[in-house]
């Protein structure tokens, strides 16, 4: 009996040191070494090459973000460089380099490149070097602000065969676009010392000046039937916040005529007013667009009590309104 119980202890504990072997036998994973150059200062940017650097979760992110640092440091380098310039009757007024070409610059895409190094620093982080020729970047740029450029003139063109309404619409989009043309023109003058920056800076300032001309010739005559007065007034003042010319006379002016139509009703032990209010808006009497507005209100016996209400709610709906909105003329794409 007791040579059993020994041979049952001694069973265990080899069973123990079995054990106790295996679990010394489990592999240490080493720690990746982090490459070298990801700790230094990467190369200084000269007249041949820009460097960028970038860390994130993997390869293709690590690109774009190294891009982006490239992309920065030529804003730095123009902001401490140049100022914009806009014109004014032919001369030059300097301003400050506004945080919006900060924001242009950001856009800017770089085609060419290199990658020099690349190297996996943890599971989740990847880290890349990446190196752009001066030279080829400043001609794929100057090829772009050149197709560009050619875009926005025969859009201007084709508003010599529209309405004052489409010509407006046109030009507003071309004054959107070449204040993204502006950082192009300055980041190429900063890569290309041959380029001529004043010319491209003039032909930005031309396109601007043709949209600030184009809203301060748009005028708008509003008029409207005895029902729709109250509207007019609220369709004015709308336009004046927006800066339109609210014309007296309709001369030369897009027409915007209202006509309101009411119907009362009875619903239950309800009254209720339905105003049908109807904007046409009208260019040497050829029809540019408009809208229907239904409104409801509660009659109490004074048609003054609902047209005051119904003021006051049109106001409400208008208040933030754009001129496409406005006016119904959000179709008036085509040109």
């Amino acid at each position: 009996m007791l040579t059993r119980y020994m041979l049952n202890i001694f069973l265990v504990f080899v069973m123990f040191s079995f054990s106790a072997c295996n679990s010394a036998k489990v592999k240490v994973v080493k720690k990746r070494e982090i490459a070298s150059w990801v700790n230094q200062i990467p190369p200084n940017d000269n007249d041949k090459f820009i460097y960028g650097i970038g860390i994130a979760s993997d390869r293709k992110t690590a690109i774009n973000t190294a891009l982006s640092d490239m992309i920065a440091k030529l804003g730095t380098t123009i902001e401490s460089s140049h100022e914009s310039y806009e014109e004014f009757n032919d001369t030059y007024a300097k301003s400050t380099f506004s945080s919006h070409i900060k924001s242009s610059i950001s856009k800017i895409k770089i085609n060419n490149y290199k990658i020099l190094k690349a190297s996996k620093i943890s599971y989740r982080e990847f880290a890349v070097m990446i190196e752009t020729d001066k030279v080829k970047l400043g001609r794929g740029l100057l090829q772009n602000l050149k197709n560009r450029k050619m875009e926005i003139q025969n859009s201007l063109n084709s508003t010599k065969n529209t309405n004052i309404l489409n010509s407006y619409k046109i030009k507003k989009e071309l004054y959107n676009d070449v204040l993204e043309l502006t950082p192009l023109v300055l980041i190429i003058s900063e890569l290309n010392s041959s380029f001529d920056i004043e010319k491209n800076l003039k032909f930005i300032q031309k396109i601007k000046k043709e949209f600030l001309d184009q809203k301060r010739e748009l005028k708008f005559f509003i008029y409207g039937d005895k029902n729709s007065l109250v509207f007019v007034d609220a369709i004015k003042n709308r336009l004046a916040k927006l800066s339109f010319n609210v014309s007296k006379s309709s001369k030369n002016a897009v027409i915007v005529k209202i006509k309101t139509k009411q119907n009362l009703s009875n619903f239950a032990s309800n009254a209720i007013v339905t105003l049908n209010i109807n904007l046409s808006i009208l260019e040497k009497l050829k029809r540019l667009g408009g809208k229907s507005i239904i409104l409801k209100e509660m009659f109490n016996g004074s048609y003054n009590s609902v047209y005051r209400n119904a003021s006051i709610h049109f106001n409400q709906d208008i208040k933030n309104q754009n001129i496409d909105e406005l006016l119904g003329i959000n179709l008036l794409t085509n040109h």
